[in-house]
């Protein structure tokens, strides 16, 4: 949070592009460890049948500000100027950081890391150490080992761009397009993140109802599989590429700005579920490894995310924004088949490797 705090002060204050540049990659470093972190404290403090809707209460807050920013950055620029987003997040970063520092207590017991109980899951790939070790940074990447893990971080990495790409997409050309001023364009953004808050809580919710019923199916000493929350996605996994598709054709054909905006809330709806989903399963199949795993998740999916930041633009001059749908739409179909593979081999998978 310090680290956050301070780069948000000199992205206020830079003089030039190149600081702002490091300022803002800097300041990610720091808003990514919070993410890791939580992950990880959800994974200590919450028993299996509770933590899909832990898990989803916690990336509904997470969505949340997808919401909000741009509504604020929008009215800000237009009315102080950007660097009073940098103030205003300087400001809140403070007061967040003091609320940690006075109510988040530590949440890992030893004690308990490596126990077998009910709310832990058949497979946890690797056992925590209580000894102290040399930090390594790159420790958590051994993760990528397990086919399972590689295999799920990939396919939720190709989903994820679906909410990235209209981002870049919408404030480029909806202005142009549908006479939408600066302050006006972050009202966009509301069904879009609206749509990733329902899929947080519908998807929370639906994984506690997998687990609970797989649970009442079978004897309560049996162990369950993390694999089990997979069922919740698979209408997703249909939704998402159909919607997007109807997003970059209803574009090019002009329809109505209302139509775009519900289908954008429809995929980032899917999105979120199958997001909330994975997020899941990772920490149910490594429980000793909660934060390490989280951590592998998201520094892959956002190296995927800055190439699509790059790829983005000349996709769009060349193929134009229905054709790059399209073939974004078609590439999420195919990947479709990587979470089917875990589904049916990812129990064998992580048994052949804990061997």
């Amino acid at each position: 949070m310090p680290l956050i705090l301070i780069t948000c002060v000199i992205c206020a204050i830079t003089p030039n592009i190149w600081l702002l540049m490091v300022g803002r990659g800097i300041q990610a470093c720091g808003t990514s460890s919070l993410v890791t972190i939580g992950s990880g404290i959800i994974a200590d403090i919450y028993e299996l049948t509770e933590r899909g809707s832990a898990y989803g209460n916690f990336y509904l807050m997470y969505t949340f500000a997808i919401l909000l920013g741009p509504l604020l950055g929008g009215y800000f620029t237009q009315y102080f100027g950007w660097r009073y987003v940098f103030w205003y997040l300087a400001i809140l970063s403070g007061i967040v950081y003091i609320a940690i520092l006075l109510f988040v207590l530590e949440t890992f017991n030893s004690n308990n890391s490596n126990e077998s109980n009910e709310s832990d899951v058949e497979g946890s790939q690797i056992k925590s150490s209580t000894s102290r070790k040399r930090f390594n940074p790159f420790l958590p990447f051994k993760l990528l080992r397990y086919p399972n893990i590689t295999i799920s971080v990939l396919y939720i990495s190709i989903v994820y761009t679906f909410v990235q790409i209209p981002l870049m997409v919408v404030p480029k050309n909806f202005p142009e397009k549908y006479g939408v001023s600066t302050s006006t364009l972050g009202l966009l953004f509301i069904p879009s993140g609206i749509g990733l808050m329902v899929g947080s809580f519908v998807g929370g919710k639906c994984n506690d109802l997998v687990i609970k019923w797989e649970k009442n199916k079978r004897n309560d000493d049996d162990l369950i599989q993390p694999e089990v929350r997979i069922n919740c996605i698979w209408i997703s996994t249909i939704l998402v590429p159909v919607v997007y598709i109807l997003f970059g054709w209803s574009f090019e054909s002009g329809f109505h700005i209302s139509i775009l905006l519900v289908l954008w809330s429809l995929g980032t709806f899917g999105i979120q579920i199958i997001f909330n989903t994975i997020s899941t399963y990772l920490v149910d199949s490594n429980r000793s490894r909660s934060a390490s795993v989280s951590a592998v998740f998201h520094c892959i999916r956002l190296f995927v995310e800055a190439i699509n930041s790059i790829l983005e633009a000349p996709l769009e001059e060349y193929l134009g924004i229905m054709w790059m749908f399209t073939l974004f739409s078609l590439i999420i179909v195919l990947s479709n088949l990587l979470i089917i593979a875990v589904f049916f081999k990812g129990r064998s998978w992580r048994e052949k490797m804990d061997k």
